[in-house]
């Protein structure tokens, strides 16, 4: 039983690092399809992965010492089709005329390891009929190309890190695990009657999509300052090539923060009509409070108010913080009353965009100033896209 519960306890350590790590790439897909991801969506798929990385782990752990997978001299692989029925037909006390020896045969190995095979894929069978939408066909061809990805991963000695395979390819695991997922894909129904069908979740996540998120505009926000960082490497690397290194210090460290703002948020965005590479990914716009273009006064007013407010404020911290320690007992109450009033609008900052998130507010303090709006550009199914539906955002 060890063999079991021990690859399943090490898949519940490394699952939040995993879901950790691929939250940004299905928020990614998911905001650019429906606009959003979606509580149920998200527990499903992440109960997807999770049950995938607890039957990787069952296939490959324990791992053994590389010094005793040296020493193995047994087969490396079994080809006879059908020889795990064979086996259980002659190595079990399994006899046809004999009904008392059904029971014990079904406790002997013999015969728990091709169930155990085949219960390894039927919950994917169920996947890929309930969640995936794949036909009976694809669902067999799904199931025998993830059984053969298990199967060479044993033959490969774990991608060749130990010498030889440490356990053994059999053709007729492929039989089981493929088997397996067609039984999960007929059984669906029986399994899934009490969740919302796949074309519901997509309903809701269009219906929900419309809105705006702040978790979605941060994901656009990481985005462009991930693009803004990789272009101002590359500035800097060429300015270095020509020898023109400038003195950075807090003055023009600022300088060159605004010089950001204002070429990539509000010239971007001034001359895309509302976007960012950012926000192109997330399908977001910026746009003027009646639905129309933005114009550059308004983008000024909006990135001005957010990215000079945060930026100064976050100066006056940082630099009240650090000359706290000045002997001028005058001037050290005067760093402490910027300090705390730095710390104020920060608070207040965190507190709006808190606020937004949880009563799902559409607009935040630095929009009504510009009197600008972030829109979602997704597309439902009827062709129209949030704006083109009337759906303030």
């Amino acid at each position: 039983m060890t063999s079991y519960t021990f690859p399943i306890k090490m898949a519940l350590l490394i699952f939040p690092f995993l879901a950790f790590a691929i939250t940004v790439p299905f928020l990614i897909y998911y905001y650019r399809r429906y606009g959003t991801l979606g509580k149920k969506r998200s527990l499903i798929l992440y109960s997807f992965v999770f049950y995938l990385l607890c039957a990787y782990f069952l296939v490959i752990l324990p791992l053994p010492p590389r010094s005793v997978v040296a020493q193995l001299t047994g087969p490396r692989y079994e080809l006879r089709l059908f020889h795990s029925l064979q086996e259980f037909l002659t190595q079990t006390v399994f006899r046809p005329s004999q009904p008392a020896t059904y029971l014990p045969a079904l406790k002997q190995s013999v015969f728990l390891e091709p169930v155990f095979n085949l219960l390894l894929l039927f919950p994917f069978g169920i996947y890929c009929r309930y969640y995936f939408k794949l036909t009976y066909k694809q669902t067999i061809g799904a199931s025998f190309l993830l059984s053969l990805f298990f199967e060479l991963t044993q033959l490969s000695g774990l991608y060749f890190i130990y010498p030889r395979p440490y356990r053994l390819f059999d053709v007729n695991d492929l039989l089981h695990n493929t088997l397996g997922g067609l039984l999960g894909f007929i059984f669906e129904p029986l399994f899934v009657f009490f969740l919302p069908s796949r074309d519901d979740l997509d309903q809701e996540a269009w219906v929900k999509g419309r809105h705006v998120s702040v978790l979605r505009r941060s994901i656009a926000s990481v985005i462009d300052w991930s693009v803004i960082g990789v272009v101002s490497t590359f500035v800097t690397l060429l300015l270095a090539t020509f020898h023109l290194n400038l003195a950075v210090n807090e003055v023009t460290s600022f300088g060159w923060f605004l010089l950001e703002v204002a070429l990539y948020f509000v010239g971007v965005t001034y001359v895309t009509g509302g976007t960012t590479v950012g926000k192109k990914i997330v399908r977001i716009k910026v746009t003027a409070q009646n639905g129309q273009r933005v114009s550059l006064k308004k983008l000024v007013i909006r990135y001005g108010f957010f990215y000079g407010m945060l930026g100064v404020t976050l100066r006056l911290f940082n630099f009240t913080l650090t000359h706290l320690t000045v002997p001028n007992h005058t001037v050290m109450l005067a760093y402490l009353l910027i300090l705390l009033l730095s710390l104020a609008i920060l608070l207040l900052f965190g507190f709006n965009l808190l606020y937004a998130q949880l009563r799902r507010k559409d607009r935040l303090f630095h929009e009504k100033a510009s009197q600008t709006m972030t829109i979602s550009t997704v597309v439902s199914r009827s062709g129209k896209s949030e704006k083109e539906g009337n759906y303030v955002i």
